[in-house]
């Protein structure tokens, strides 16, 4: 078990952010994301993903269903919570997939994924973590994997707490959100291990205790990170519910600014 997956969901339980009966979806998910569930005793989760091979019983007490996480069947709002752990970077389009889990989700998303920082620049410049993952693939029958579960290695995007901000602030501009983010620290060791080259095990066990000291110091240097988005209680001052939904309140527009008519 993933002890930064675990602890952070914990977390989240333990401050009342989630509770055990939320109705959770959980995105690009599989076994693993199946036993952290389990354990942490959530009792209503949906997991999909896009392996076909699943028998439908895989995930019980669990629902499972065939969901591609960029094209969501599910109605605006059916969960409570949207889930997905290190899933977004499989996807043809991250920030397609991110809009869908917002979309779906009353309360909130969250999010694991690769941070990225000059740290991991660095990294992946000399070779100590990939860029496209063809071990995925690999570890997959040379089948299943990569780019949306096909056979061709996924780039592997890396996100920020600005770039996830203004994600979240495009797809839904009514209100103000609340954010969390959690860092944690993944060393690759196992992609490391398939290469052939033993330099690369050799040189992340060398480096390990300088960049765990490191990365103790500058949190935001580590590579691996939760975000997690709350939708808003109440939306802007600027906005009323006309009889069209939504709009820009007249009232406080022309209190700041000159009326402007067309033409």
């Amino acid at each position: 078990m993933d002890d930064f997956l675990h602890r952070t969901m914990r977390t989240l339980l333990d401050r009342g952010i989630l509770k055990r009966t939320d109705e959770i979806l959980a995105v690009c998910a599989a076994r693993y994301d199946y036993g952290m569930f389990r354990k942490l005793g959530f009792e209503r989760v949906t997991i999909t993903n896009l392996d076909e091979r699943v028998p439908p019983d895989e995930f019980a007490p669990y629902g499972w269903q065939h969901e591609d996480a960029q094209t969501l069947s599910f109605a605006d709002k059916s969960f409570d919570f949207c889930f997905v752990h290190a899933g977004l970077h499989h996807c043809a389009s991250p920030h397609l997939a991110l809009m869908q889990l917002y979309r779906v989700a009353r309360r909130g998303v969250i999010v694991f994924e690769a941070r990225d920082s000059w740290t991991m620049r660095l990294a992946a410049s000399i070779g100590l973590v990939t860029t496209y993952e063809l071990e995925a693939v690999v570890r997959n029958d040379f089948r299943f994997g990569g780019v949306n579960n096909t056979a061709v290695p996924n780039f592997v995007y890396r996100w920020t707490e600005r770039e996830f901000k203004k994600t979240i602030w495009t797809l839904d501009p009514t209100g103000k959100q609340r954010f969390l983010f959690f860092h944690g620290l993944r060393l690759p060791f196992l992609f490391a291990g398939m290469s052939k080259s033993r330099w690369k095990v050799i040189a992340l066990h060398l480096v390990r205790p300088f960049v765990s000291a490191f990365t103790f110091v500058f949190k935001s240097q580590m590579n691996h990170f939760a975000m997690i988005a709350l939708k808003p209680t109440q939306l802007w001052p600027w906005l009323e519910v006309g009889d069209d939904g939504l709009q820009l309140s007249r009232q406080y527009a022309l209190e700041r600014l000159k009326e402007h008519k067309p033409g």
